[in-house]
């Protein structure tokens, strides 16, 4: 390998190992017993949630899986977040969690907030024993651990409030990555 290109590669690395990643969150269905909000990057044209369920289409291998996460959401949708529809995942008092929580070769990922407001980000195939473990996985999660820290501070000093389904206050994020 030439010098320049080692040159390259390495700032390359630097670049990826500290990255500013910008990010909202935004409301993207109404419930009557619950809201669905998603995790949006600046940079994508679709939030979170879509990009997860553009990465499966129709006919692909994980159509049954795909079929339960839609299932849940649509029970979800109809009784509201309730703590038993979930998989913990994050740290506790987090509210990192997964659907679903039967078995399943995929994972959605979201931020249970309340039983009337769902966070989701994004997730993926099931490809090791924990998210930790998985590089397409722990990103997603990583990202809402940080998002959902950055709500709690924000809940506390009264720069962001609930009132029964909506998020009211600043929903955009600036996170820094390092990987």
């Amino acid at each position: 390998m030439l010098y320049w290109e080692r040159v390259i590669n390495f700032a390359k690395l630097i670049f990826k190992l500290s990255m500013t990643q910008k990010y909202s969150i935004e409301l993207i269905e109404e419930h009557d017993a619950v809201n669905f909000y998603s995790v949006h990057l600046d940079e994508e044209e679709l939030s979170e949630l879509e990009r997860f369920f553009e990465k499966f289409p129709e006919g692909c291998e994980y159509d049954e899986d795909i079929d339960t996460i839609i299932a849940w959401l649509d029970k979800i949708g109809e009784s509201g977040a309730l703590e038993r529809y979930f998989r913990y995942e994050g740290k506790f008092g987090d509210g990192v969690s997964a659907i679903p929580i039967e078995t399943s070769n995929l994972r959605l990922y979201c931020i249970r907030l309340s039983d009337k407001i769902l966070i989701f980000g994004n997730g993926g195939v099931k490809d090791c024993a924990t998210w930790q473990e998985s590089e397409s996985l722990s990103d997603y999660v990583e990202t809402l651990v940080d998002t959902s820290r950055f709500i709690s501070s924000r809940l506390s000093n009264g720069t962001l409030y609930i009132v029964d389904k909506e998020i009211i206050g600043n929903l955009n994020f600036t996170r820094d990555e390092k990987k």
